[in-house]
């Protein structure tokens, strides 16, 4: 009886649960998260910002992403012993220190391990206050110490001469430079300066063992005890003090309930029990709020028995209990969950939450699956209207998914089979039908427009009703000028927009719009253009931003309307969205807009830039919002249902953070194999671990999913890399010097913190390396030098037989041109003799100038027989003797017309070239006065051209049809351009090359 009593005051003295457990969202840590169990007995945060949490099997440490577990293994000195850890600091000098009931440990964050600490072997260590780089209190079994974590010394105040040191204490609180000491044996007070210790004497308190002691933002100390007065203040000077015993069950026959107290980093005073959950201190009211373990409401503690309580550098808050870790920032609470129902049927699933309205007296209306509910925040009172067998109708139907308020207080109800109306002051409940010209049906909304007509969409009959506040009657939308042309489609909800445009969302049908201005309608509905499209058919909700832009929620996506220009803009999983099911919308001051959608609550920035996402470890309830519209109250507000419950938020208080984040390489991920990399400096691996995966994180616990991280791998991204994921992977990577750098943001616009680098070497396979590739140079070059060489040789004597081949056709030619020339002398001088022989006999005189001629030209054979070339002059000359000799003979049969440039006759030609030419032509063609031959000799483009008209013979005896063949044997060894001989009907040409 005297326990049920106690528990009965408790409930009377606490604040209201109900009304505190949707103040804070509680996040969880568990066993199912990767702690080694779940019976959490210390918590501390090292200078990395990482989180520690000693349990019964060994510490667990926490990056805000995962856990990593140490604990004591069988034959291993490395591992941690198995005494039990009930304190953890760190200390100034960037170590950690673990307090044990036998000892201290020191981790080493470079090799990831843990040292004891010789000098305090076997010492039960029950808290760490760290000073300075040199000096860290303990409050130990053997009395208060000082250890240095520099020279790893320990002084035992207990070996002073004064007996007072001699107590054991259970937990230090330090002001400025003093520390208040709790000890089995009262409250004492210790200066570090002066190192005095004395006892503060407290009446109250006499005899009774001081558990914990805590001082708050008014300087009040809080003294918890495991005697008579369980908890009391004192003002700060010990004069003034009251007790909150009745908090407490101090029998001896029940179990302690007071465990730990914190003051956090504004002040405020904590309180951990083993039954009656969290306590906060109310210095309004003087009580103490409660928060306690609901198993329907996943947003409370997991628990009621708690452990200890520790406040990070960020404020938050973590609790360790028996069943792991709770923790939440009590400054970092932007949504207030608010239970559909204060009392739990789970049988109907009345956790879902649709619609919201607020009355003119501040009561929240809500509208669920199981009725409507009134709320009153300050009272935290709930009455609902629902439902139930053999009991009259409270409503038409417990299905609510519109809810109006009108000037006169009165609630209007859109159920799933007709409207009511609950008058506030008459407590009544009117029941409207077809007796008042609207249908009893299915309802999707209720909705007010800007001329006061209160509007109802249905599924059926004529899709839209509304109600006039002026005639007091109900009409169907037939009977409404301008939307009768939308009668017949299925409504889900209807807006009037600032410029009175009328926007109607269909059940299936798309959109319609009637602008009364311009007296013009438009429809949109899905298709697979890629302009002027929308993104569903099922509209949920319509709202305008402050630009003037139409926003729709639909079952398949978001869409933007710009109505002057009447483009469309959608949005989707594909360009933004984490799911494309979007319900409630709401704009705020800022012309941001928040949309609920089937997994979480997104923010859309005012550029349209960016989506913020808001899930479970932002503070939502659930991240599945139901297809029902958003509501924006009085004060700017947003309510928002969700599958359990609703959240009410003030979009203001929602700024961009402009936190400062330090990122940190957590994993190297190899072939399956993972490494941690929490102090490396520098990778190397080998040829064959060029695939590989490199981890990281930043402290973010009040919002780790929402983290953004920028990488680059230098060397192989031209950019940084922007994501979420918190795991960068590499293939196929050459071996090289690498350096990687991570960077990290709550912010996705914003890259102002620090970088992290680590620099990366991959081995090279051998014949990938460049002594290899230097080798196979060196050889290529030596084996290209050997094939040159070897050319070279082959090339020599390939010239050399060469010049022997040149050298006997040189001699051939010469000697068949020499044939050529000696062919002058019998068959000329045959000839030539006649012709003389005659002349002598008739006249002497040509006779002898004949004779004078002929010895030219043999003086001319003779003196160039060795020669293999002469000039064309002189050439020219010589022909012209002989020319002349044969025109003796042969008249004026024989006509030769020379026509060769004087640039030309210095040039060179072989001997008597001309002279067999001209004989050639005599020789193969008729010579007769009346068809006289006619040779021409010219010069033409490097060439000498000897040209005859063509008049053959029809036998030639003397002619041995090589000369020509000879001539040009002869010229291909003088000149590189060849003897040319054409032959026509009229003519034969032979062009010999100058050289």
């Amino acid at each position: 009886m005297k326990i049920l009593i106690a528990i009965l005051l408790n409930l009377f003295l606490l604040t209201d649960t109900s009304a505190q457990q949707s103040r804070y969202f509680f996040k969880k840590l568990t066993v199912a998260d990767g702690l080694n169990d779940g019976g959490i007995m210390a918590v501390a945060q090292d200078n990395k910002g990482f989180m520690w949490f000693s349990s019964r099997s060994g510490l667990n440490r926490y990056d805000g992403y995962s856990v990593k577990n140490y604990s004591h293994i069988a034959g291993d000195s490395s591992s941690i012993p198995t005494s039990l850890s009930r304190t953890m600091s760190a200390d100034s000098s960037g170590g950690f220190l673990v307090g044990l009931e036998n000892g201290m440990l020191e981790y080493n964050s470079r090799t990831d391990r843990f040292t004891p600490v010789k000098a305090l072997q076997n010492i039960w260590v029950t808290e760490i206050v760290p000073v300075n780089k040199t000096s860290v209190y303990l409050a130990t079994s053997k009395g208060l110490v000082r250890y240095n974590p520099v020279t790893k010394a320990a002084l035992f105040y207990t070996n002073s001469k004064d007996s007072i040191f001699k107590t054991r204490f259970n937990d230090i609180e330090r002001k400025k430079d003093v520390f208040f000491l709790a000890s089995n044996n009262g409250l004492f007070q210790f200066n570090i300066v002066t190192e005095q210790l004395k006892k503060i004497e407290l009446p109250l308190l006499a005899g009774q063992r001081i558990a914990a002691i805590a001082i708050d933002k008014n300087e009040n100390v809080w003294v918890a005890s495991y005697g008579k007065n369980t908890l009391i203040k004192f003002s700060a000077d010990f004069r003034r003090y009251e007790t909150y015993n009745q908090y407490f069950e101090s029998d001896n026959k029940t179990i302690k309930n007071f465990v730990s107290m914190l003051t956090d980093l504004k002040g405020r005073l904590w309180i951990t029990t083993q039954i009656d959950g969290l306590l906060l201190y109310n210095e309004k009211n003087n009580s103490f709020d409660q928060f306690l373990h609901d198993p329907l409401k996943r947003w409370t503690p997991n628990t009621n028995l708690h452990g200890s309580v520790f406040c990070d550098r960020e404020g938050t808050i973590w609790i360790g209990g028996n069943n792991g870790v709770n923790y939440f920032n009590p400054d970092k609470n932007l949504f207030r969950i608010i239970p559909t129902f204060n009392k739990d049927e789970d049988i109907r699933n009345r956790r879902v939450a649709r619609i919201a309205v607020e009355d003119k007296n501040g009561k929240l209306w809500f509208g669920s699956i199981d009725g409507i509910v009134r709320f009153d925040p300050l009272a935290n009172e709930y009455k609902e209207w629902n439902n139930r067998e053999n009991k009259a109708a409270a409503l038409h139907y417990n299905s609510i998914r519109g809810l109006l308020c009108d000037d006169e207080n009165n609630i209007w109800i859109a159920t799933g089979k007709g409207i009511n109306k609950y008058l506030q002051k008459e407590n009544r409940m009117i029941f409207y039908s077809m007796a008042d010209s609207i249908p009893t049906s299915f309802y999707f909304s209720a909705d007010k427009d800007r001329n006061g007509n209160f509007w109802f969409s249905t599924r059926d009959y004529d899709g839209f009703y509304y109600y006039n506040l002026v005639e007091k009657k109900f009409h169907s939308i037939r009977s409404f000028k301008g939307l009768q042309v939308f009668a017949g489609f299925g409504g889900r909800k209807l807006f009037h927009d600032s410029k009175g445009r009328y926007w109607l969302g269909f059940n299936g049908e798309g959109l319609g719009m009637f602008d009364p201005s311009t007296g013009k309608h438009y429809h949109w509905k899905t298709t697979d253009k890629a302009t002027n499209n929308i993104s569903g058919d099922f509209i949920v909700d319509i709202t305008e931003d402050k630009k003037g832009i139409v926003w729709i929620s639909s079952f398949t996506g978001l869409t933007a309307i710009d109505p002057v220009m009447f483009k469309t803009r959608n949005y989707n999983h594909t360009n933004g969205l984490i799911n494309n099911s979007v319900s409630g919308l709401a704009v705020d001051e800022q012309n941001r807009l928040w949309l609920g959608t089937g997994s979480g609550l997104m923010m859309l920035d005012s550029n349209r830039s960016y989506f913020t996402t808001f899930g479970l470890q932002h503070g939502l309830p659930s991240i599945e919002f139901p297809e029902h519209a958003a509501s924006v109250l009085p004060n700017g507000d947003i309510m928002m249902g969700t599958q359990n419950g609703f959240i009410r938020f003030s979009p203001n208080e929602f700024k961009k953070e402009n936190k400062l984040l330090i990122p940190f390489l957590t994993t190297l991920t190899v072939l399956d194999h993972q490494d941690q990399l929490l102090s490396a400096s520098k990778i190397k691996l080998h040829y064959d671990e060029n695939f590989f995966t490199i981890g990281f994180a930043a402290i973010n616990y009040d919002n780790a999913g929402g983290t953004w991280y920028a990488y680059k791998l230098d060397g192989v991204d031209e950019d940084w890399k922007y994501t979420q994921n918190r795991f960068a992977n590499y293939t196929k990577l050459p071996g090289g010097n690498y350096t990687f750098r991570v960077k990290a943001s709550v912010d996705r616009a914003e890259w102002n913190g620090p970088e992290q680098t680590i620099d990366i070497y991959i081995a090279t396979v051998f014949y990938k390396a460049w002594w290899f590739r230097l080798l196979i140079a060196v050889l290529f070059i030596f084996l290209v030098y050997l094939f040159y060489r070897y050319r070279i040789r082959q090339q020599q004597k390939l010239l050399e037989l060469q010049g022997k081949a040149q050298l006997l056709e040189k001699e051939k030619v010469m000697v068949m041109y020499e044939s050529l020339k000696q062919q002058l002398n019998p068959h000329f001088l045959f000839n030539s003799l006649t012709s003389l022989s005659g002349l002598i006999q008739t006249d002497q005189k040509m006779a002898g100038n004949f004779l004078e001629q002929m010895s030219k030209i043999y003086r001319y054979i003779l003196k160039n027989r060795d020669s293999e070339l002469v000039s064309l002059k002189e050439e020219l000359a010589f022909v012209q003797v002989y020319i002349n000799l044969q025109k003796t003979r042969f008249k004026e049969g024989l006509q030769v017309k020379m026509n060769v440039s004087e640039d030309e006759l210095h040039k060179k030609i072989a001997p008597v070239t001309l002279q067999n030419l001209v004989e050639n032509a005599m020789k193969h063609n008729i010579i007769d006065l009346d068809t006289p031959l006619v040779i021409e000799i010219t010069s033409e483009d490097g060439y000498l051209l000897v040209k005859n008209n063509l008049q053959k013979k029809n036998m030639v005896e003397t002619s041995n049809k090589q000369g020509l063949a000879s001539l040009q044997s002869l010229y291909q060894y003088l000149s590189r351009r060849p003897v040319l001989i054409e032959e026509t009907k009229n003519e034969f040409i032979i062009r010999i090359p100058l050289i």
